[in-house]
């Protein structure tokens, strides 16, 4: 299907500009973003990127490839240096360290009286900065859980309808001597280890941040994360960073994983004779937690007429048709509060709507603070070392907790 977009966007594409008058301009916006070279992401970006062209031949949009390891390095240099694109992709995570600088574009005249006004998923509401809208969410997911029903079923253990089911069955499914162990997890100096870190403070009940105030010295953070220790450090194999973890899970590893959506393309890499025993569906424990999705901006600064050029594409882009192929292609949900699928999309792909309806429900992850998240990096790594140590040391986790919250009233001050 993308591919026959893209061919009738590319034929398009040609007649329109053979039929514009020799003397019309063409604006050229710069599009910056991680996923142009990706399965899945890349075809439906270029399939949008053509589409688009084709009916708009007085845009060009230049596209511009950056690694996900040196994405937010270039993007700050190229910000730094009156170099910026455009448009550009952001992970909402680290949206606020470029808002706080100023350098996106304030959106609300533009959004006033669209859709994205009134039919976003909740999330939307926190690309607000200074008081003023600086981006749209293009992806909006919440994590699933993944289980290998052959381990369950082999152990006599059933799939888990609580957190507490969740703790015992991972943990009467671990077996190091037979190589099989009851969760797949990172477990290593990794981005992810501190997402899971946070998720364990939300099955607790508790955050790191309560009141304005960092809670991690609290009793009911320190309980969870003792819970995270005992879950995570005795029930997965230690020394895996994202991909090795989801792998062991696909090979029939593990017997859980708790991870995004997009985990369902892992899925079909599996043998054949492995492939029908790994199920996902929704976490059996509410609400759903969001780790935060993929968010689509405007450079500030930019000349009036190409803004517009800039909106328009981003506009097109967030298309109910387009994000309808967004969630088809890449298996993740749109930005939109609305199930996007048609009800023959539900017959063929029903995963896609346990996908949407998850998404739909999640609460942010990570704290939305704005101090955090103008700073998320140095957040990051501070509970990226309290959760490294709790995986692999013996230290007290209230120790281990007070050190981190003391780090993070000195990096990362609330007030």
């Amino acid at each position: 299907m993308i591919k026959n977009l893209l061919l009738a966007a590319t034929v398009g594409l040609g007649l329109s500009v053979a039929a514009l008058p020799a003397q019309a301009q063409t604006t050229t916006l710069d599009f910056a973003s991680w996923q142009l070279e990706e399965p899945g992401n890349a075809d439906w970006w270029k399939a949008v990127i053509a589409a688009f062209e084709a009916e708009n031949p007085d845009i060009k949009i230049s596209q511009t490839y950056i690694p996900f390891a040196d994405y937010l390095t270039q993007l700050t240099i190229r910000f730094a240096s009156n170099r910026a694109p455009a448009l550009l992709q952001i992970s909402e995570q680290n949206y606020g360290a470029y808002a706080a600088q100023g350098w996106l574009a304030g959106l609300d005249e533009h959004i006033k009286g669209t859709d994205i006004e009134t039919g976003w998923a909740s999330a939307q509401k926190d690309l607000t900065w200074d008081g003023e809208t600086r981006g749209v969410i293009v992806s909006n997911s919440s994590l699933m859980l993944f289980y290998n029903s052959k381990l369950l079923e082999e152990a006599g253990v059933a799939v888990p309808t609580s957190f507490e089911e969740y703790k015992a069955a991972v943990a009467a499914l671990t077996n190091p001597d037979a190589g099989v162990f009851g969760l797949s997890a990172v477990t290593t100096e990794h981005p992810t280890v501190m997402e899971d870190f946070h998720r364990y403070l939300g099955y607790g009940g508790t955050a790191a941040i309560v009141d304005g105030k960092y809670n991690l010295t609290s009793p009911e953070a320190v309980a969870a994360i003792e819970t995270y220790r005992e879950v995570v450090g005795k029930n997965a194999p230690l020394g895996n960073n994202s991909a090795v973890a989801r792998q062991l899970f696909v090979d029939g590893k593990t017997a859980f994983l708790v991870d995004g959506p997009w985990v369902w393309s892992w899925l079909e890499r599996a043998t054949p004779e492995m492939r029908p025993n790994l199920h996902m569906v929704r976490t059996p424990w509410d609400p759903p937690q969001a780790p935060g999705g993929i968010t689509l901006h405007i450079a500030e600064g930019l000349d009036e007429a190409t803004e517009a050029a800039a909106w328009k594409f981003v506009q097109f882009a967030t298309k109910p048709e387009w994000q309808r192929e967004y969630l088809i292609t890449t298996g993740q949900p749109s930005g939109r509060a609305a199930s996007v699928l048609t009800a023959e999309d539900v017959e063929k792909f029903p995963h896609l709507q346990v996908i949407s309806e998850t998404a739909a429900d999640g609460v942010p992850l990570f704290p939305t603070h704005q101090a955090v998240r103008a700073n998320f990096n140095e957040y990051s790594a501070v509970l990226r070392a309290a959760a490294l140590k709790v995986l692999t040391t013996q230290d007290p986790v209230a120790q281990i907790l007070a050190e981190a919250q003391a780090e993070l009233e000195r990096a990362v001050p609330l007030n």
